[in-house]
């Protein structure tokens, strides 16, 4: 693989899903104001599953990029974690002036807002063995190993992370969350 540079490795990556994550933000939030209700149930679900796409899974395909362009695995991280760190501040912006700041910090460990990262290094995971597979084999890069040790950590960590989270459909961490809340704040 030929190392490209800066701009088409790791910007490119980001601005696709960035502008994916805008583009679909603007259309969702316009369909509120279309009176056609078929128009605005396209509209609205289209929107959506962009978003979805965008925020949540996009770490799968900005991933794939980086990695055929020749980003390292530092880069393809950053590409990866940039727009989900960037809806995260989006969210927590909304947030300013009403928590102390204790409060605030601790929103940091609310499940929709590390849970968004977690998910995105996850599918950077599973985006970095489809990527070895290809090169591997596709590319004859027989020097590439699949399961090399960063990305395995990076999968395995992410894979417990996302479980545990999602244990008993979320409640475990939501009610350890609110508790440790309530004996810090109240």
């Amino acid at each position: 693989m030929e190392r490209q540079s800066y701009f088409r490795r790791v910007v490119v990556p980001v601005l696709f899903l960035l502008g994916a994550m805008i583009l679909s933000t603007l259309v969702y939030d316009l369909s509120r104001g279309v009176e056609h209700p078929v128009i605005h149930q396209i509209l609205a679900h289209a929107g959506a599953i962009f978003m979805f796409s965008s925020i949540w899974l996009g770490a799968l395909f900005a991933n794939t990029m980086a990695f055929f362009r020749g980003a390292g695995f530092g880069e393809r991280m950053l590409v990866c974690l940039a727009t989900p760190l960037v809806w995260c501040l989006k969210i927590l912006s909304g947030f300013i002036g009403i928590y102390s700041g204790g409060e605030f910090f601790f929103l940091l460990l609310h499940h929709f807002i590390i849970g968004c990262p977690l998910v995105a290094m996850l599918c950077m995971g599973i985006s970095e063995i489809w990527c070895r597979l290809i090169a591997r084999k596709g590319h004859g890069h027989r020097s590439i190993r699949i399961f090399a040790l960063n990305n395995s950590l990076l999968l395995l960590l992410s894979l417990v992370l996302v479980t545990l989270m999602l244990w008993n459909g979320g409640h475990s961490y939501y009610y350890l969350y609110m508790d440790a809340y309530s004996r810090l704040f109240l």
